[in-house]
């Protein structure tokens, strides 16, 4: 008989649970085990339960240009009737994404939404991405459409060179004047820090294809463009896709089905165990220390691969003083930006300005109010509240562990969010009905501090044979869903292949087909 290899996964996250599932049903030879620290699956696309009413930390669109992970998300949650019909029909005219079947009327499934999100400035809303229209340019005034203007056109001409920050790379593409009007401070309040002082790569992956000459594009193309083709062509940026597949109670309940999956095959997933130590030797990593934080029992397991979507300064403290003092350096001072979403219910018997918002997010831009952005979960779908009557929204704000955000009593946040809706004239206070605080640590890797020598850790970790680094803090790269699982199917397909190189995993998220051309 052939002794099993024991692969331990760390995080089940959409990077972990993606790498388990997929070698589970690819290799037979494999003992399993994900440790997750949290007392749920899915990292930061769980859904958090209260009540009944649900909350997307961060809300998560299931839209991907990879028809793997498309078609991957379908088989665990199959699309309602009505979303399957359109993507059928689009797929007989472009066979792009297979629709296998419809899910039953009582099965778990997928829905197909409209994407829509609009900008919240100066006390009125803005289409996002913006769109070149009379109603724009009229909203900000003919004289700083002129400014606007002109500022492109100088940029076109006068770029400048060599991009650095996140600063040049907004203003190469948008102009000085848009620049300062729609991003140099709603970056300061979701990053804390000052567009100059962020890498112009956060920009080149987060904002890919994303520049004045798509924009006018996309507002001419999308007139023509049906529900399918809008949320399928291959060719609609990101940022831009009009629709996207959403499960019916939020991304978490697509983790929770890929576990049962995992743990029928045979993968043994422990949550609240949290790894606090690496062991390795000669290059190969060999054991990890383990807390139960429900006992604060400690335990050794032997590996002989390791998977990590932990954050790498995690990882790096994991390893203790064998950890070389620049790779020890690199690793402690790379930054996280943390977050904090309120939950809100809402009368909706009494009409109100925010009962008539169709988004499913708002970019909260007025300088008045702390709150970085409003999610509407009622918009992303119906059962995400528990009562038809009532509205159910997430305030979120951008803050760092220990800061005065983060350590506000719960009560004083909920006070907070709700005063804050009160003052954008999107509620009034005496509508809120209950409330609830979720805070998430290294929500968002963050492009600043150590990030510009990453490089150096990287190489350090790669060399070990048998440690494959995925995910989105696994990786240190602001990495949507879908890339956080395509890291992990590549590191899997180097573990079946016996592929030790780890460029394969790097690469994702960085194509030139996500790009601008």
């Amino acid at each position: 008989m052939i002794q099993k290899q024991t692969v331990v996964i760390i995080g089940a996250g959409p990077a972990g649970l993606t790498a388990a599932y997929e070698l589970a049903i690819q290799g037979s030879e494999y003992n399993i085990i994900v440790l997750e620290a949290d007392q749920q699956v899915g990292g930061i696309s769980k859904t958090v339960d209260y009540k009944g009413n649900k909350i997307d930390i961060g809300g998560h669109r299931f839209f991907s240009k990879s028809d793997t992970v498309l078609n991957w998300w379908q088989h665990f949650l199959p699309l309602d009737s009505a979303s399957s019909e359109v993507l059928t029909t689009y797929q007989k005219k472009t066979k792009k994404v297979t629709v296998d079947r419809a899910a039953s009327e009582h099965e778990p499934k997928m829905l197909l939404r409209p994407r829509k999100s609009r900008i919240y400035y100066n006390k009125k809303f803005f289409e996002y991405p913006l769109k070149l229209s009379f109603t724009t340019l009229w909203k900000i005034g003919v004289v700083k459409s002129v400014k606007i203007l002109f500022s492109i056109i100088y940029r076109r001409f006068k770029p400048i060179k060599n991009e650095q920050s996140l600063e040049d790379f907004y203003i190469n593409r948008f102009g000085d004047e848009l620049y300062k009007t729609f991003f140099k401070a709603y970056t300061q309040k979701v990053w804390g820090k000052p567009c100059c002082d962020i890498d112009a790569q956060w920009g080149r992956q987060r904002v890919q294809g994303l520049g004045l000459r798509s924009i006018v594009k996309h507002y001419l193309v999308t007139r023509f463009y049906t529900a399918g083709q809008a949320f399928m062509s291959s060719s609609t940026e990101r940022s831009l896709s009009e629709y996207f597949l959403y499960p019916e109670e939020g991304p978490g309940q697509l983790w929770d089905k890929v576990a049962q999956a995992c743990r029928r095959e045979g993968v043994d997933i422990r949550c609240q165990h949290m790894v606090e130590g690496v062991l390795s030797e000669d290059w190969q990593v060999n054991k990890v220390s383990v807390v139960n934080k429900a006992t604060n029992d400690t335990y050794e397991l032997n590996c002989d691969l390791i998977i990590s979507s932990m954050a790498i300064r995690d990882l790096a403290k994991s390893f203790g003083d064998g950890l070389p003092l620049e790779v020890k350096d690199i690793a402690t001072n790379l930054e996280y930006r943390d977050f904090v979403i309120v939950g809100l219910l809402i009368d909706g018997s009494d009409l109100s300005n925010i009962s008539s918002i169709d988004d499913n997010w708002l970019y909260i831009q007025d300088s008045s109010v702390t709150l970085g952005r409003l999610q509407l979960f009622h918009n992303w779908s119906p059962n995400m509240v528990a009562n038809e009557n009532h509205l159910w929204v997430g305030a979120e704000y951008f803050c760092q562990q220990g800061d005065d955000l983060w350590s506000m009593a719960d009560n004083d946040l909920i006070q907070l969010a709700t005063k804050e809706l009160e003052v954008l004239g999107l509620i009034d206070a005496s509508m809120k009905l209950d409330g609830v605080v979720v805070r998430m640590p290294k929500a968002y890797p963050s492009y600043v501090g150590t990030y510009n020598s990453l490089e150096s850790a990287q190489a350090y970790f790669d060399r070990f044979d048998n440690l494959f680094l995925v995910g989105r803090n696994g990786m240190h790269k602001y990495n949507n869903q879908d890339h956080s699982m395509l890291t992990a199917m590549e590191a899997v397909k180097n573990i079946l292949t016996g592929e030790t190189g780890k460029d394969n995993i790097w690469e994702v998220n960085t194509e030139q087909d996500y790009f601008e051309k």
